[in-house]
């Protein structure tokens, strides 16, 4: 029993100290993965938070819409009341000028302030400024979920390949063992010489280091995999899909356009236009309104009454028109400047939509061109692999020489890395028009 505890005890202290066990996430399809990456990608996150920001400036823009009302409660005291000459007459020395005071020490004011701006059309412009601004963030965002789909499709399919590639690797070198093994029991047998023996190693040796850079090489892909998906860095990732090799009876019948690329500039061009307006529209007059609704009382000492006898009304209401005339040429620099940036975004827009057309001609031909490629480098590497292993048997019958053999390994090895980088680069154009769909 005192035994048992101890075992017990000491498990219980190793799995303390090995800490808590790695999390794992699987992932079937690329699909699974844009949608964790989504949700996690810090990019994403910012992205989002650059839309709601960007809504509360169009709300802000767009208050302009609305009266301001202010309540205002004051005191004055006056220390020194101005005395005002007026005739004489009016306080029985005619012929005279005299000079009055009229206030008294104290004066209290209480009301309410609405101004009201009826045109201001650079607050029109601004609020319109605001509303192009909130699209383009949110076009933003939807580039960059687009150039993330990317990147997450081209180091998904990298991975694959890679995990694909230690597959076929670990099935490379367990026929390179077998075959040194042979090599060594002919040689104990007396049939073969050492050079077999030492031809035998050095060919597993070559697929052996072969198959630890694919292991590197995977190991790199899951970490920048991990990275773009926003996991932790403990986390372990697990690709359950398997690769095949492209069906030409599936291929796109036209190329998808990169739209979202072109929305941003297309927006920025719409925004440069609100921008040349609102630059111009400094030389419009601004028409307002301003009323005030209040009361006031005068009082000798601070004695401050609240009786309803004692307050006065006072309110007024007017309307204000301000016609610009001359304020310096910095208006006028500013709308020229706003005129040319205007046309430098029109001329960018439309020359990104010329170079997207070429652009996506290219993808499109280069997309079908691997299609075909990658097939037949997948039918090459079936027939290799077939080859391989006829000239297997005919080398243990002894039909065939170590040479031969190893010319055929050869082949069968550069069928291999053929088949493993057109398949790459057929799924690097596939992620490209993959990540343009909408999904």
């Amino acid at each position: 029993m005192k035994f048992i505890f101890v075992v017990l005890f000491m498990s219980s202290v190793l799995l303390a100290s090995s800490g808590p066990l790695q999390a794992q996430q699987t992932f079937g399809s690329l699909d699974e993965v844009w949608k964790y990456a989504l949700d996690n990608n810090a990019g994403n996150h910012v992205s989002q938070l650059a839309i709601e920001e960007a809504a509360q400036e169009k709300k802000s823009a767009g208050s302009f819409i609305l009266p301001s009302i202010g309540a205002d409660v004051n005191t004055q005291d006056n220390i020194d009341i101005p005395e005002t000459p007026v005739p004489g007459e009016l306080v029985g020395k005619s012929g005279e000028t005299v000079y009055l005071k009229f206030s008294k020490h104290y004066n209290y004011n209480a009301g309410l302030t609405l101004n009201y701006t009826i045109l201001d059309w650079q607050s029109v412009y601004q609020s319109k400024i605001a509303g192009v601004n909130l699209q383009l963030k949110k076009a933003d965002k939807a580039y960059f979920e687009q150039n993330l789909k990317e990147q997450l499709s081209q180091v998904y399919y990298a991975a694959l390949t890679a995990q694909k590639s230690v597959e076929i690797g670990s099935e490379d070198l367990s026929s390179a063992d077998s075959l040194l093994q042979h090599a060594r029991d002919r040689f104990k047998e007396g049939t073969s010489d050492a050079i077999e023996v030492n031809q035998a190693a050095i060919n597993r040796n070559s697929i052996f280091q072969n198959l630890e850079s694919s292991k590197q090489y995977q190991d790199q892909c899951l970490n920048n995999l991990r990275s773009l998906m926003g996991m932790k860095a403990g986390e372990k990732i697990v690709l359950t899909e398997k690769l095949s090799p492209p069906v030409t009876d599936k291929m796109l019948e036209k190329p998808v356009p990169d739209i979202k690329y072109l929305e941003t500039f297309k927006l920025q061009q719409q925004l440069s236009g609100f921008e040349e307006k609102k630059s111009k529209s400094v030389f419009l007059p601004k028409v307002g309104f301003k009323g005030y609704w209040g009361k006031y009382q005068y009082q000798d000492d601070l004695a401050l009454s609240f009786s309803p006898d004692k307050w006065k009304p006072n309110s007024y209401i007017g309307m204000s028109v301000t016609i610009p005339l001359f304020s310096g040429f910095s208006n006028k620099s500013n709308y020229s400047a706003a005129r040319l940036n205007r046309q430098i975004a029109v001329t960018t827009y439309r020359d990104e939509v010329r170079k997207s057309v070429i652009n996506d001609s290219i993808l499109y031909k280069q997309y079908l061109s691997s299609i075909h490629i990658s097939a037949s480098a997948g039918e090459t590497f079936s027939l290799s692999a077939e080859n391989l292993g006829l000239a297997w048997e005919k080398y243990k019958q002894g039909l065939l020489s170590m040479d031969g053999y190893l010319d055929v390994f050869n082949d069968y090895l550069s069928a291999e890395s053929q088949y493993l980088n057109s398949l790459s680069e057929f799924l690097t154009k596939k992620a490209t028009i993959e990540s343009r769909e909408n999904k």
